[in-house]
């Protein structure tokens, strides 16, 4: 017998199902079912048979989707980097994610049914009570900032989102950790601050050192005249040293603002240090015990050695007052390679091979809030009178001044510790240092076109000048300088000038204007600011010298001298 002439149990079934239909339906018409009859409805039966098959293919495919959504958000839920809570509107937990919990620091089920505000750091609280006030009386989606105190009692900074739930009965809140995006951003305001104030104190040391300069000229001025007496004598000679200590001290807000002059060398920093510490020990004290840790590596930079020297000094007398019964001090310099995971740690620092000096100490070390003003000029821990609040402000202004950057970590009775970072310089020995051949100061000619804004300082530059032998034409500012050389131009054989003055021209645009005409001309440019401000030129530092402000007659004498006999002009 062939396969067809054996129905399958499917439809025999069906057949079965259909007669019994027909059967019934005879029954109540009284009419027997025909043999179309029969195969129509049997046909039906198929149809809907094959419907019914399909709709529950659906329904499995359906439930299994739904179980694969379901697992990918328990996974979302549970093991995205952000807390989910939901909040009753009471502020009462009622489900909340792994996340969530390892925010507070607590199992989850024992968070359920907790009030969310007893986690909320008090200073906080307000700011929350508000915040979740609005997201149950407004159709709003506020966003907030709040501290939670963890089990550990350590605070985490979290921002919060939140929606209601479709009934408005429940708020579902998202918790973003930002405790590292906050600390960044503080870093970054404290620098921004340091900078303004940094611009400040620059500002202020360039008046302050002009004052300074035109006060020494002045006392050194009178301490040449013989028929002083001995008492008017001595009376100043103490104030030649009180102007000079100013002077120092407008040094320390130049080097915090980074606009000191300085003497770049090729430094090993290793032996450097060495040397400086011969000097520290007996100044620390016998109670402190110094060590200097060195691979033997050779590290060089290229720095300010005295400017290298005042700021190792700075903190290691800071050190050795957190430390008044003894203690001990380390440096250890050594290579870093700041990688471009690691720069974004810190907003002032950079990729690329770096010195680190560390200077460590096991002091009484300090609070947050002392970390925060740490490098503000003229902020001080000490009793009024034994500090002046500049010492660290010099060290910030010091190693920013040299391309660098400077991390501090400190807490109360933990000691602190400072790593200074400076660019590595590729170098293996040392140079061979040349030595200045200083003129001795005779009656000079010549005639000199001096430009500077400060009166007093004006004034006694050309007592000077002229004491030494020099015709002087005084101008004070540009603009007027520029028509005195109009005039004499054949006759002037060198131009002082400041470099900041009012009207808008400054003394490097001012030379840069009168070489156009006389590319030859010899130049001393005065500044208290740092020789990169001068070497903006686009005409490069070697039309002119530079002479440093404050200065005395020695140097102002020798300067000009120099420059005038000189067949090539360099840097003072």
């Amino acid at each position: 017998m062939s396969k067809d002439a054996h129905p399958s149990g499917e439809s025999v079934g069906l057949r079965h199902r259909a007669e019994k239909h027909l059967e019934s339906l005879a029954a109540k018409t009284n009419h027997p079912p025909s043999a179309a009859q029969m195969e129509r409805l049997l046909h039906e039966l198929q149809v809907h048979q094959i419907e019914l098959e399909m709709q529950n293919q659906e329904l499995i495919e359906s439930r299994v989707g739904m179980e694969t959504a379901l697992e990918r958000y328990t996974e979302l839920y549970d093991f995205a980097p952000i807390g989910y809570f939901t909040l009753s509107a009471e502020g009462t937990i009622r489900e909340v994610n792994l996340p969530g919990a390892r925010f507070l620091g607590i199992e989850r089920g024992r968070l359920i049914g907790d009030h969310f505000k007893t986690f909320v750091s008090g200073c906080t609280r307000p700011i929350f009570d508000s915040w979740f006030k609005e997201v149950f009386s407004t159709q709003n989606k506020p966003v907030c900032v709040i501290s939670l105190l963890k089990k550990d009692q350590s605070r985490l900074v979290v921002e919060l989102n939140a929606t209601l739930s479709l009934d408005g009965r429940e708020g579902r809140v998202v918790a973003v950790d930002i405790t590292a995006r906050k600390a960044m951003e503080e870093q970054l305001q404290q620098a921004q601050k340091m900078e303004v104030v940094g611009q400040l104190a620059g500002g202020v040391a360039h008046d302050f050192n002009n004052i300074l300069a035109a006060m020494i000229l002045n006392l050194e001025m009178l301490q040449l005249q013989h028929e002083l007496p001995a008492e008017a004598r001595s009376s100043l000679v103490d104030l030649e040293a009180l102007a000079k200590r100013g002077a120092s001290l407008t040094q320390q807000l130049l080097l915090f603002s980074r606009q000191q002059a300085m003497h770049l060398e090729h430094l090993e920093i290793n032996a450097a240090v060495a040397d400086l510490l011969k000097m520290l020990e007996r100044l620390l004290g016998e109670n402190i015990t110094c060590h200097q840790l060195s691979d033997k590596q050779k590290l060089w930079i290229e720095a300010d050695r005295v400017m290298l020297d005042q700021t190792v000094m700075n903190i290691c007398l800071n050190a050795r007052d957190a430390m008044p019964n003894g203690g001990v001090l380390t440096l250890e310099a050594s290579l870093v390679e700041v990688t471009p995971e690691i720069a974004p740690m810190y907003p002032e620092s950079r990729t690329g091979q770096f010195v680190c000096l560390r200077i460590s100490d096991t002091g009484c070390g300090m609070s947050t809030d002392v970390l925060k003003h740490l490098f503000e000029p003229f902020f001080t821990t000490k009793e009024i009178g034994k500090g002046t609040g500049l010492g660290l402000a010099s060290v910030y202004g010091m190693i920013h001044q040299h391309k660098g950057w400077i991390n501090v970590e400190s807490a109360v009775e933990q000691g602190t510790t400072f790593r200074l970072y400076f660019p590595l310089l590729l170098k293996t020995e040392a140079p061979q240092a040349e030595i200045p051949r200083i003129p001795s100061i005779e009656k000079q000619n010549g005639t000199i076109l001096l430009v500077e804004d400060e009166q007093a300082l004006l004034l006694m530059s050309t007592r000077a000048l002229k004491m030494f032998g020099y015709r002087v034409l005084s101008a004070s500012n540009g603009e007027e300088a520029f028509k005195l050389w109009e005039q004499h131009q054949a006759d002037i054989d060198l131009m002082v000038t400041d470099m900041r003055m009012p009207r808008g021209m400054s003394g490097l645009e001012l030379a840069e204007k009168i070489w156009k005409t006389n590319p030859s001309f010899k130049v001393i440019i005065m500044s208290g600011y740092s020789m990169e401000i001068v070497r903006d030129s686009a005409l490069g530092e070697s039309t002119y010298t530079f002479l440093a402000k404050p200065f005395n007659l020695q140097v102002l004498a020798e300067t000009v001298q120099q420059c005038l006999n000189a067949d090539m002009q360099k840097e003072v």
